[in-house]
């Protein structure tokens, strides 16, 4: 059916069918793109779930859906995230889950509907997408549509970009992912690793399983000492650090991450997860009635080919200290040296900051160029 001269209308998502709507909104935006991977249909349903996602303890949330006639060809997210507001006292609110067909009326129809309703709320500014913080998925794909996204990654068409800034929407900041071949390690990230490993202060382990709980919380510790002063941070909440707890167990193995010492004491962290991605590219977001064998059979067996890093950093007060690279590039060497069990063809550092120079160049030192580029907009309010 050719939507294209129906009738543009944007609803709030209020009851069953305009959530079903919203579910199928990407599979006819990314139809016949061979770079998108459909997120499961049983995790997202979950997530703009409000008993299942601890999000919407301290958030205002609403959903919108753009129809061609009686065709959902668009969505958006609004959100009004008080933690956020707490930290910043900025009156920002957010928008995300942004998708759409190559319509920029529905596209300026969508953004308006979430503008309008943050407005209500006392919103003096819109920044996104977040989806629906910037602790999950975030930032709009602006290059390397060709390619697939990684675990906990986003996609977009090359006319979402510029429809959003036909609505005023501009630049507030770019990340990046970079993609390193574990088989070929550069000399002086062996170097730096090599200078770390031959500290009597600085040694590495793997997280421990048998004490989960506790590894996380430490893990969410340096997690918040070293990003605090990061652009757009916020802290997980102790309901957020639950939920991650109990979703993580299920499949997280020792390997997946390490701890880098000093004198004893966690000073850093790296977690490295399988890409799932690759696994449920043809799935098309449905586990039943065998994809959810599959998913954690090769969990189990680790035939994943490809891993993303969605976690590394040092506490403050080694950031700036001479053995700072080195600590890093020996949480890298250690997790290459443990994926020659299971040679990976790539391992993706994201995102990183446009403005964060020691990762950028940590990252570009192992991968080269960013292989992808994702950017958050924003705009005040009129």
């Amino acid at each position: 059916m050719n939507t294209r001269n129906a009738a543009l209308r944007v609803e709030a998502v209020a009851d069953a069918k305009g959530r079903k709507d919203w579910l199928q909104v990407p599979h006819k935006v990314y139809a016949g793109d061979p770079a998108w991977v459909a997120p499961l249909h049983f995790v997202e349903n979950q997530r703009i779930t409000p008993k299942h996602n601890p999000f919407f303890s301290f958030a205002d949330v609403q959903l919108f859906v753009a129809y061609r006639g009686d065709e959902p060809v668009g969505r958006i997210s609004a959100q009004v995230n008080r933690r956020y507001l707490e930290l910043y006292k900025d009156a920002t609110g957010h928008f995300g889950f942004y998708d759409c067909i190559d319509d920029d009326e529905a596209t300026a129809a969508l953004v308006a509907a979430a503008a309008s309703w943050l407005k209500a709320r006392g919103m003096a500014r819109i920044e996104g997408p977040f989806n629906f913080s910037i602790n999950q998925e975030c930032g709009l794909l602006i290059s390397g549509f060709d390619s697939p996204p990684a675990i906990m990654m986003t996609h977009a068409r090359p006319w979402m970009g510029p429809a959003l800034e036909k609505t005023g929407l501009t630049k507030s900041m770019d990340m990046h992912a970079y993609r390193f071949n574990p088989a070929v390690m550069p000399d002086r990230l062996q170097r730096l690793a090599k200078m770390a490993r031959s500290s009597a202060d600085v040694s590495i382990r793997e997280i421990d399983t048998s004490k989960f709980r506790e590894e996380v919380q430490t893990l969410i510790d340096i997690f918040n000492d070293a990003w605090r002063d990061n652009w757009g941070f916020v802290s997980f909440s102790d309901a957020e650090i639950e939920a991650m707890i109990g979703e993580m167990k299920l499949f997280f193995r020792s390997n997946y991450g390490r701890f880098v010492l000093y004198k004893g004491k966690p000073a850093g962290v790296m977690v490295a997860l399988p890409n799932i991605n690759e696994i449920a590219a043809d799935f098309d977001g449905k586990l039943l009635p065998f994809n959810w064998a599959k998913l954690f059979w090769s969990l189990w067996r680790e035939t994943a080919q490809t891993a993303r890093v969605p976690l590394m950093g040092l506490r403050k007060e080694f950031q700036s200290s001479p053995i700072a690279a080195g600590m890093l590039a020996l949480l890298v060497s250690e997790f290459v040296g443990e994926s020659k069990d299971y040679p990976l063809q790539w391992i993706e550092f994201s995102w990183v900051l446009d403005v964060n120079r020691p990762m950028k160049a940590l990252s570009e030192l192992a991968a080269g160029p960013p292989v992808k580029t994702y950017r958050i907009y924003g705009k005040l309010l009129d």
